[in-house]
């Protein structure tokens, strides 16, 4: 049986990859503007967007379950799952890494030895380090060799789907702990096992799909008359009031660390990063519900196009902000400084979705660079829209 289409998944996708850009746009103004008033903006901003890469992994999460749930776990099926992984993702991580680890290279005038070269893009690619983007992609990878293995724990052992939140929280704090005080690993972020929280709630909400329904209001299901209308509305204010503490108190968090105030506990950051970035997406998931059945049009179509594209755009505009920063602006004029870092952002989302739909169009094998080439923006879709508008 086909799968119901939930187009609210793509609105989210479209708000996180919004978030990646905001990250990295505003990375170098959180450093640099200590003494200006604007350093509470820049901190909110940057700081807000950090829900980003756990609302992709919630997504994917989701998405997988949601799709193999109810599918045999069989040979075939494994089979079919890793072939597309590997041209879908895996490839374009590769040939992108190569693109990124040159331009490193070059960056910091390191020595042309192609055996020194070759060892360290091998540890960059196995660790996501070939740029500071790329660990996103790693563990995905990793989440997607995990995957059958989680699937069989709920699939045939019969693990009740109630417990993918717990279990959730169990890895992720525990390998947290066991980091902390045993392994001490320098770059656990790179490690699937640091965003297992989200994973299996979008896994839960994949394998529940009508509990999905009833908690983010989309469907008939979530109809507000009567009692279970009332205690839904109790749980949306008490959620939105949690939420808003959270957000309050880690944004906080991050501006005593940026402007030299208050010493704040390691251990912190991680709960507060750990509970903003799950609330958040739940809440924007949330909005993104209300966005497809009450929304402007106009937000709802942009939003779902940002979606579609975001892996690509995620690839490169790392690129773009890289060019875009070797040409800061001749003034020290903090109006003309703010603009520019504006100006990064809106270079970074427009320059990517030009290279992209051009890559998209012209290019028979973009999927090389850029992964799976969105139905709407191939070649064939072109050719389409030329025919209907003849």
């Amino acid at each position: 049986m086909r799968k119901e289409r939930i187009p609210e998944l793509e609105l989210l996708r479209g708000l996180a990859i919004l978030g990646v850009i905001m990250v990295h746009a505003t990375s170098a103004a959180v450093v640099r503007v200590h003494d200006s008033p604007m350093l509470g903006v820049y901190v909110f901003l940057n700081t807000f967007a950090l829900f980003c890469v756990p609302a992709f992994i919630f997504l994917t999460g989701f998405v997988l379950f949601y799709n193999y749930y109810d599918k045999p776990l069989t040979l075939g099926m494994l089979r079919n799952f890793y072939w597309k992984r590997l041209t879908q993702l895996l490839i374009p991580y590769i040939v992108i890494s190569a693109g990124y680890e040159l331009l490193g290279h070059m960056a910091n005038h390191r020595a042309w030895n192609p055996g020194a070269m070759l060892s360290l893009f091998w540890q960059h690619l196995l660790s996501g380090k070939a740029y500071t983007h790329l660990y996103y992609v790693i563990i995905t990878i990793q989440l997607y060799v995990l995957f059958p293995l989680l699937l069989l724990l709920f699939q045939r052992l019969k693990m009740s789907v109630r417990l993918a939140v717990p279990l959730g929280l169990i890895i992720q704090w525990g390998f947290y702990l066991l980091n902390r005080n045993v392994l001490h690993v320098a770059s656990k972020g790179s490690w699937s096992l640091s965003y297992f929280t989200p994973f299996l709630i979008g896994a839960f909400f994949g394998m529940c799909y009508p509990v999905f329904k009833r908690w983010f209001g989309s469907g008939e299901e979530a109809g507000n008359g009567g009692e279970s209308g009332r205690r839904r509305t109790i749980w949306t204010v008490v959620m939105t009031a949690l939420w808003l503490a959270v957000t309050a108190a880690f944004i906080w968090m991050y501006y005593e660390l940026r402007s030299g105030g208050v010493v704040i506990k390691g251990y912190w950051y991680e709960a507060g990063y750990s509970a903003f970035t799950v609330l958040t997406t739940l809440a924007l998931m949330k909005l993104c519900g209300f966005l497809y059945r009450k929304g402007p049009q106009w937000i709802v179509s942009a939003l779902t196009d940002l979606g579609a594209l975001s892996f690509g755009i995620y690839l490169v505009h790392p690129l773009i902000l890289y060019v875009y920063r070797k040409f800061p602006p001749g003034s020290a004029q903090p109006l003309i400084y703010h603009s520019w870092i504006a100006g990064g952002y809106v270079v970074a989302l427009g320059g990517s979705i030009v290279i992209l739909l051009a890559a998209y169009r012209l290019l028979g094998w973009s999927w090389i660079l850029f992964g799976p080439v969105p139905a709407r923006f191939g070649r064939q879709a072109k050719q389409s829209g030329v025919q209907s508008a003849a």
